[in-house]
């Protein structure tokens, strides 16, 4: 009604991750507890389908709680207890791990409310991140040469929503291959996301940095490269012109896999052997 013509396939997109709304959000809850929910353990790192919850937008505007999610959650598994449906009972218990960290989120940052702005780690206050302006604008625009991290920057800029683990792939790239300050990173996603939340991504940038007492490692990098291969649908459908490239990837790594099983130093390149990979 109070869209124009140039608005809908935008406001189509971001309706993707969330219609606002408390009914909507019940819709979203039943929808989820009664469907992906079962699976949730096997196929909550799959990037290109309905896979999770998303009720983040919910909980972030308050259109739903925690606290009802919880408790349907739970009555959900002891019904799968009860029938004996040990997969059932592992989803549900990873869901509520995924609950649990947003509430840990919140008493971080209650205990220490500078903690989106300088890292809990007081040594690595004065860690000499690369301030490159091109590379920032590289990474947001998705147009960094790795397709899995363009295709999930293009994503975000269309939809406003990322997936857990494609979420953790740009972050990691931009903090520990780019190595551009992580502030940078969460306050465009404060910028972009849909459920932009300032307690969740506080946590989320300081642990991929490695700033964060039970922090990852700064040496651990999530090789875009190797995941790419696990993601083919998912760079597809955001980022086509990369494809090419995805491509050349999954041919070098299948050439590497063959030389190193047969132990021989080189060998005639057959176009066959990608084929399951496009």
């Amino acid at each position: 009604m109070f869209e124009d013509e140039l608005e809908k396939a935008s406001n189509a997109l971001l309706s993707r991750a969330w219609s606002p709304g408390w009914s909507n959000a019940d819709k979203a809850l039943t929808a989820f507890i009664n469907g992906p929910l079962i699976e949730y353990s096997k196929n909550r790192r799959k990037a290109d389908s309905a896979t999770t919850s998303f009720l983040s937008p919910h909980l972030h505007f308050g259109e739903v709680s925690v606290k009802k999610v919880f408790h349907l959650v739970r009555i959900k598994q002891v019904f799968w207890a009860n029938e004996g449906n040990k997969a059932g009972e592992e989803s549900v218990n990873l869901f509520l791990k995924s609950i649990g960290l947003r509430e840990y989120s919140r008493y971080i940052s209650f205990n220490h409310p500078y903690s989106h702005e300088r890292p809990l780690l007081g040594h690595l206050k004065f860690f000499p991140w690369v301030v490159n302006e091109g590379y920032f604008k590289a990474w947001r625009q998705g147009r960094t040469g790795y397709p899995l991290v363009d295709a999930g920057m293009r994503e975000l800029w269309a939809t406003g929503w990322l997936h857990d683990r494609i979420r953790v792939v740009v972050s990691s790239f931009f903090v520990k291959v780019l190595q551009l300050p992580w502030r940078w990173g969460m306050k465009y996603f404060w910028d972009t996301l849909l459920d932009a939340d300032l307690e969740s991504d506080a946590l989320g940038w300081q642990y991929i940095s490695g700033t964060l007492p039970d922090g990852r490692e700064f040496d651990r990098i999530d090789n875009p490269q190797v995941l790419l291969l696990l993601c083919k649908n998912y760079i597809i459908l955001f980022c086509v012109d990369c494809i090419f490239v995805y491509v050349h990837l999954c041919t070098c790594y299948v050439l590497f896999y063959i030389e190193k099983e047969s132990n021989v130093t080189s060998f005639i390149y057959n176009p066959v052997v990608i084929t399951f990979l496009v």
